[in-house]
């Protein structure tokens, strides 16, 4: 089974960390204090703990939840073994979490493996209810559905241990090799990055988008890229699992929220997330889970814009 290794606290920490600053500064994880994060103290039990939350009735199903998860984005969703295919065990802070709220809603849930590009398109076609896989929260899937925010997060540049490439800003991303995961708000920001690049009379950055995570980081193992753009918790899962290999070349402000997805209009559905999710937090619940999946709890706290 798929095991998060206790030093797994510190590195998402210091990323947290990493990504809270001006974005100009190159941080490595790798190499800083590994100080696991104070023990998090629940908040006092609130009425909004114990108040009965009215179920939405706008689901596909009547008393089921169904929610699209793209299975392979650890610590966030991932299946417990490798020979584990059945989306209804896949584990994960999401998949926790989505299924404490459907208890708290008492609902049933269903778990649907869905690939990164077909999430939201999916949802507008009515084959889920929600899309709950560390999806950020952007204008251009806003326009097509709602969200309620749930977790802080931010984006990393990663190179290969020592920096050999001298990436340490955007500007030195000019004429390099990066890898991203396509159709998201990262390729969003690379091709403005890019766009800056040629209007200042500098090369363009040769953008290499991928549907799975997995193919992205897989590029700079073999040496195709100078460097991935991901998201903190994406490159902290990496660098565990690549000790002394990789580092982060800088970090860009942690501005940006998670956020689960909903069908468009339907307030119901929003309303009963968001009491959900807010119960969930006041009560400890995603605090747990978070701490689980060694993942500092101060992240649960979403950047209000």
């Amino acid at each position: 089974m798929t095991r998060i290794r206790p030093a797994a606290a510190a590195a998402i920490v210091l990323l947290v960390a990493a990504c809270g600053g001006s974005g100009g500064a190159s941080t490595s994880p790798t190499t800083a204090a590994a100080t696991p994060p104070a023990a998090t103290t629940p908040p006092a039990t609130t009425a909004a703990t114990t108040a009965v939350i009215a179920p939405p009735t706008s689901l596909i199903t009547p008393g089921t939840i169904v929610d699209c998860v793209d299975i392979e984005y650890p610590p966030m969703e991932m299946f417990p073994s490798a020979d584990v295919t059945d989306p209804n065990q896949a584990v994960g802070f999401d998949v926790d979490a989505a299924k404490a709220v459907a208890a708290k809603l008492g609902l049933k849930i269903e778990i649907r493996n869905t690939a990164f590009n077909a999430l939201i398109p999916d949802l507008q076609a009515g084959r889920c209810d929600i899309v709950w896989t560390a999806l950020y929260v952007n204008e251009t899937r806003l326009a097509v559905a709602d969200a309620v925010p749930y977790m802080a997060t931010g984006q990393v540049v990663m190179v290969k241990k020592g920096n050999a490439v001298g990436i340490h800003a955007e500007t030195d991303l000019c004429g390099k090799t990066v890898s991203v995961q396509g159709a998201g708000l990262v390729e969003e920001r690379i091709d403005k990055a890019s766009t800056a690049c040629t209007t200042a009379g500098k090369p363009a950055i040769n953008k290499q988008a991928y549907e799975k995570v997995a193919d992205e980081f897989q590029q700079i193992i073999l040496g195709r890229v100078d460097a991935v753009w991901e998201t903190d918790t994406g490159v902290s899962q990496f660098l565990l699992e690549h000790p002394g290999e990789y580092e982060v070349a800088y970090a860009l402000p942690r501005d940006d929220n998670y956020g689960v997805y909903f069908g468009k209009g339907k307030a119901d559905l929003g309303t009963a997330l968001k009491a959900a999710i807010d119960a969930l937090n006041a009560d400890g619940t995603l605090a747990a889970i978070a701490t689980k999946y060694a993942m500092d709890p101060a992240i649960l706290t979403v950047v209000v814009k």
